[in-house]
C-alpha cells in the first residue's frame, strides 16, 4: 500500500549545509593508529586550527595490521605509533596517548572501562569523536560499546560524533574540510605500513569528496559524522539510533490508505520507548500517526525526536501521573485516526503488524480486529540486545465474546479498531480502573462488535526479570481484587448461557479437551500394552519380564494423575463461579466471594505450574537418593512424586538444593 506520488525531500535523507563543530574540547577514540586521521582527520585540523584543546587516545596496540608479516612484533607497535605522531603533528595535534590493549581484542579487555571513565574525567571534553556501532571491523564496534557505556556515568551534555572509517551510514552532520584538505592528505601518507597493506589514502580521500556532493559547489571535501548528546545515547540506546533511517525511503504518509493513530503509553522508559516508537516507524503500511502519552513521567520530547522519523506525532504530557486508562483516553481524544492501536512503551510490533490488521478489516468491513502475539521473557531490560531467554505463544485464540467475560486473552497491542467503534461507546476507558483497563474495555466493546481473529504473529508482548504474565503483574498490582474488580462489571453481561460458553470454549474447556485426548492415546496404548504383556505371560519362561513396557505404563498413569488433578481444580473453579451467578446477590457479597474464588484460583495455577516445572526437571537418579522410602516402596519414582511427593513438597531435583 505504497505510493510513490508522493516522496520525501532530498533534505531528510542527508544534510544540505555544512556544520562548525569547532569551539569545543575535544577527545578522539581512534581503535587503532590511522583511525583518527581516516575517519575525521579534517574536523580535528579544524578544531586544532581554532585553538581548541585535542587529546587523541589509541585504544589499541595496532600489532595485527601487519598482514604480510614483514615485521617483528614490537618494533611494529613502534613503527605505528611513529606514524600516529607524525600524522597528528601535520593535524596541529600533540596531545596523545598510545593505550597497550591487544589489536582486534578491545572488547573485553580488563580495566578498559574504568581506564576510559578515568581519561574522561580527567580531560573533561565537551565532544568525543568514535567510530560509529555499525563499523565492521570488532575494534572499532566495541570502541562505539564503550560510549554506550560511559554515556551512564558521564553528564549528558557532552556530545559525541560517530565517524566513518570503513563503513558509510546514514549521517546527519556534514563538515566541510575543503581548507584543510591538504594537511590530510598530508597526515595520511605519514600511515605509510598501512598504505602497503591497502590504498587506505584513497579511499579516504574518495569519500571525504562523495560527502562534498550535497554542498556548495565551493566546497570539495567533507566528513560525514552521527552528531548527538551522550544522554541521547543512554536513554534511545546505541543501536536504536537512527543510523539507516531507512523510515524515510517510504513515501509521505498521507499518500496512502486510511490514517492509523498508534497510541504509546510511557513513563520514565526511554530506551523502551524509543524501540516502541521504532517499532511503528518500521512499519510497511504507511499512513501512520503516533500519539505518545507521558504519564507525569521524565521529559521524552528528545526520544521521540530521534526515534519517530518520517511520521507525524502527537506528545501529550501529564504534569503528573494520572492512571493508565487516563493516559489511555488522552490518547484516544488527541488521535485523528479511522483506526485506533494501542502500544504499551515496553512492548513492540513486528513490521507487518499494521498493514495485516487494515487489509482484513478493510476486505471484511469490520470495526475490530486481533492478531496473535509472542510472549517474549527477558532476564533484564539491559539484556534486550540479546535472545529472550524465553518465548511463548499463548494469546493465539479465536474470539468467543462468552470466554472474554471470564478470561483476557487478548492483550492490548494485538487490537486495532474503528473509529465508528469507539464512537458507540459511552464510556471508553475506566479511569478508576488500576489494572485490567483494556480487558474492561474489550468486554463492553465486544458487547456490540464483533471481533475478528486474524490467525498470525505480529507483536511481541515483553517481561523482564520474571517468568510469567500474572507475576509481573503481582509485582505491581493488587492482582485478585483487580481481577473481582473486573467480575464485578461485567456481572451484568454474564448468565448461564455465558458461562456454558465459557466451560466449553474457556480454558476450562480446552483443559477437558486436553484431558479428553490424553484418555483417548491412554487407551488405545493401554490396550497395547495389554496386547504385550499377554505375549509376554505366554512365553515358555514366565519369569521374563519387560521393563520397558513397564515404564510406559507407569508414566503414562502419571500423565493420568496430573491432569485428573488439573481437571478437579477447574471442576471445582466451575462449580463456585456457577453458584455465584446463579444467587446474583448484590455486589458487595459477589466481590468477597469471587475476589476470594480468583485468589484459590491463582494459588491452583501457581501449584500445578510447580508441579510442572519439577516434573520438567525431575531427577529419579536424584529424587531416590534423597527418599531412601521411595526405593523400599519398590514405586517408579515419578510416579511416587506425583502420588505422594507433591502434598508432601519433596526435592525433585538438584536445583532445589542450590536455591536454599
Amino acid at each position: 500500500m505504497i505510493c510513490f506520488d508522493s516522496m520525501i525531500d532530498e533534505s531528510r535523507f542527508i544534510p544540505f549545509h555544512s556544520s562548525n563543530l569547532t569551539g569545543k574540547r575535544v577527545l578522539v577514540l581512534a581503535p587503532h593508529p590511522d583511525d583518527e586521521t581516516i575517519g575525521c582527520g579534517g574536523a580535528l585540523a579544524l578544531h586544532a586550527q581554532a585553538g581548541d584543546p585535542v587529546k587523541v587516545i589509541f585504544l589499541t596496540n595496532g600489532a595485527k595490521g601487519d598482514m604480510s608479516g614483514r615485521f617483528e612484533r614490537d618494533a611494529y607497535i613502534r613503527l605505528r605509533q611513529e606514524e600516529a605522531g607524525a600524522a597528528c603533528a601535520d593535524l596541529g595535534i600533540t596531545d596523545m596517548e598510545f593505550w597497550p590493549y591487544e589489536d582486534r581484542s578491545l572488547a573485553g579487555s580488563p580495566g578498559v572501562i574504568t581506564r576510559l571513565m578515568h581519561a574522561v574525567t580527567g580531560f573533561r571534553p565537551e565532544l568525543i569523536y568514535v567510530p560509529s556501532p555499525l563499523e565492521f571491523h570488532p575494534d572499532h564496534r566495541a570502541a562505539a560499546v564503550l560510549i554506550w557505556d560511559l554515556s551512564r556515568t558521564i553528564p549528558d551534555d557532552c556530545h559525541v560524533a560517530f565517524y566513518e572509517v570503513n563503513q558509510p551510514f546514514c549521517v546527519n552532520t556534514l563538515v566541510d574540510i575543503t581548507a584543510v584538505i591538504a594537511k590530510k592528505e598530508r597526515a595520511l601518507q605519514h600511515y605509510a605500513s598501512q598504505i602497503a597493506e591497502r590504498p587506505y589514502d584513497g579511499v579516504s580521500m574518495a569519500l571525504s569528496r562523495f560527502r562534498s556532493m550535497t554542498l556548495p559547489e565551493a566546497c570539495t571535501h567533507a566528513e560525514g559524522l552521527f552528531f548527538c548528546s551522550l544522554g541521547q545515547i543512554r536513554q534511545i540506546g546505541l543501536y536504536d539510533l537512527p543510523f539507516w533511517k531507512l523510515d524515510v525511503y517510504r513515501s509521505d504518509s498521507s499518500a496512502a490508505g486510511p490514517l492509523v493513530s498508534i497510541i504509546i503509553r510511557t513513563k520514565d522508559r526511554p530506551s523502551l520507548l524509543a524501540q516502541a516508537i521504532q517499532s511503528v516507524v518500521r512499519q510497511t503500511y504507511a499512513n501512520i500517526e503516533i500519539i505518545i502519552v507521558n504519564d507525569g513521567g521524565q521529559d521524552v520530547q528528545h526520544v521521540i525526536d530521534m526515534a519517530s522519523g518520517n511520521l507525524p506525532v502527537i506528545h501529550i504530557a501529564h504534569e503528573s501521573g494520572k492512571g493508565r486508562a487516563a493516559a489511555a483516553n488522552s490518547g484516544l481524544n488527541a488521535a485523528s485516526g479511522a483506526y485506533f492501536n494501542f502500544l504499551d512503551d515496553d512492548d513492540v510490533l513486528y513490521p507487518d503488524h499494521a498493514e495485516t490488521l487494515v487489509n482484513h478489516l478493510q476486505t471484511h468491513q469490520a470495526d475490530v480486529a486481533y492478531t496473535n502475539v509472542r510472549n517474549a521473557y527477558y532476564d533484564s531490560m539491559a539484556q534486550l540486545s540479546t535472545r529472550p531467554v524465553k518465548e511463548e505463544v499463548m494469546f493465539n485464540l479465536d474470539f468467543d465474546a462468552d470466554s472474554l467475560l471470564f478470561e483476557n486473552y487478548i492483550p492490548i497491542m494485538s487490537v486495532m479498531f474503528s473509529r465508528r467503534a469507539l464512537s458507540g461507546m459511552e464510556e471508553f476507558f475506566c479511569e478508576s480502573l488500576v489494572l485490567f483497563e483494556d480487558w474492561d474495555f474489550w468486554i463492553r466493546l465486544s458487547r456490540k462488535y464483533l471481533f475478528h481473529h486474524v490467525d498470525r504473529i505480529t507483536a511481541e508482548y515483553r517481561f523482564f526479570g520474571i517468568s510469567s504474565i500474572e507475576s509481573s503483574h503481582r509485582q505491581k498490582y493488587d492482582y485478585d481484587e483487580s481481577k473481582a474488580v473486573i467480575f464485578d462489571r461485567a456481572k451484568s453481561f454474564m448468565d448461564g448461557r455465558s458461562w456454558i460458553g465459557f466451560l466449553q470454549k474457556g480454558s476450562v474447556g480446552r483443559l477437558q479437551q486436553a484431558l479428553h485426548d490424553m484418555r483417548m492415546v491412554m487407551d488405545a496404548q493401554n490396550k497395547e500394552l495389554m496386547h504385550l504383556r499377554e505375549k509376554i505371560q505366554n512365553r515358555e519362561n514366565p519369569a521374563v519380564s519387560c521393563p520397558a513396557v513397564e515404564k510406559t505404563m507407569e508414566a503414562l498413569t502419571a500423565q493420568k494423575l496430573l491432569l485428573d488433578a488439573q481437571l478437579e481444580r477447574e471442576q471445582v473453579v466451575s462449580q463456585t463461579l456457577a453458584s455465584i451467578i446463579a444467587r446474583d446477590k448484590v455486589k458487595k457479597p459477589v466481590r468477597v466471594h469471587i475476589s476470594g474464588l480468583v485468589s484459590r484460583m491463582a494459588s491452583w495455577q501457581r501449584t500445578i505450574g510447580e508441579v510442572t516445572l519439577n516434573l520438567a526437571k525431575f531427577d529419579g537418579r536424584y529424587y531416590l537418593q534423597n527418599h531412601p522410602d521411595v526405593m523400599t516402596s519398590g514405586k517408579n519414582p515419578m510416579l511416587h512424586f506425583l502420588m505422594y511427593g507433591i502434598r508432601e513438597k519433596r526435592k525433585t531435583h538438584l536445583s532445589h538444593d542450590t536455591k536454599c
